[in-house]
């Protein structure tokens, strides 16, 4: 019975073009009917996932072992099948996707719509972020997982300190975006629409650090009318020298956010 059940989850997962992901409230009246009842169906799968042939990622949501043993499916595969749209990858492992970092980040940051639970997959945790709908925007493409943009992983990173980017890890990645020809002017135009003067505040700041003040010009009618300073790394209190171009607290060594281009 249980060999019967795995021949048809995985016609079932390779038939909705998601191999090897199972998902029980798609999938079980295929279940049943390759079974027989709900029943036979259960017991199924309880044998299949004591063997080891099917791995539970999230409630209702499995993974089919490869014919050899264990799983060679990669995470982001998995995230697209069993997060529902919109979502977005962004933070670190947006940018390590992207190019943009060689760092790799076992905790993959993803903006949905609704309040979706934390699962891991072979080490890696995915931590989902609630977002207002219209705040899910910049992805990659329409095909795939949902991956976001360069530009918009960075403010991202700026935003929050829970998606796990240090402002030197961030800083790097602007730089390297700007080598690969990203035009600034993309940039600035995700800025505006991001809305958040701390974001801008800080981009500007790293902006002007990396390129020169005439690049991050565009950036400061974004700052914001108020004239509170903001840190300039949110890992740290606000602190330092105050910048008042920026209206940031300077929290965090200048010095840090170069040194990428002499040991990079």
């Amino acid at each position: 019975m249980a060999e019967r059940a795995f021949i048809a989850l995985n016609r079932r997962a390779n038939a909705q073009r998601r191999y090897p992901v199972v998902l029980l409230d798609e999938d079980m009246e295929a279940l049943d009917d390759s079974t027989g009842s709900r029943r036979r169906s259960h017991d199924a799968l309880r044998q299949l996932t004591a063997d080891g042939r099917l791995r539970q990622v999230r409630r209702g949501a499995y993974v089919l072992g490869a014919p050899t043993g264990g799983s060679d499916a990669r995470l982001l595969a998995i995230l697209d099948a069993v997060t529902p749209r919109p979502y977005l990858v962004t933070a670190g492992r947006a940018l390590a996707e992207t190019g943009l970092s060689d760092q790799h980040f076992f905790r993959v940051v993803v903006l949905a719509a609704g309040r979706l639970a934390e699962w891991s997959w072979q080490g890696e945790q995915v931590y989902y972020v609630e977002s207002a709908p219209n705040r899910i925007w910049g992805e990659l493409g329409p095909d795939g997982p949902a991956i976001a943009r360069p530009e918009r992983a960075i403010l991202d990173c700026l935003a929050d300190r829970r998606f796990g980017v240090s402002l030197p890890q961030t800083a790097e990645a602007i730089d390297r975006a700007m080598r690969i020809g990203m035009p600034l002017s993309q940039l600035v135009k995700a800025t505006r629409r991001y809305e958040t003067a701390a974001v801008s505040r800080r981009l500007g700041f790293l902006v002007e650090l990396l390129v020169g003040a005439d690049a991050a010009a565009p950036f400061l009618r974004l700052r914001g009318a108020s004239n509170k300073y903001v840190p300039l790394s949110p890992f740290q209190p606000a602190k330092g020298p105050a910048d008042s171009t920026w209206r940031v607290h300077v929290n965090i060594e200048p010095e840090l956010l170069l040194a990428h281009r002499t040991t990079g």
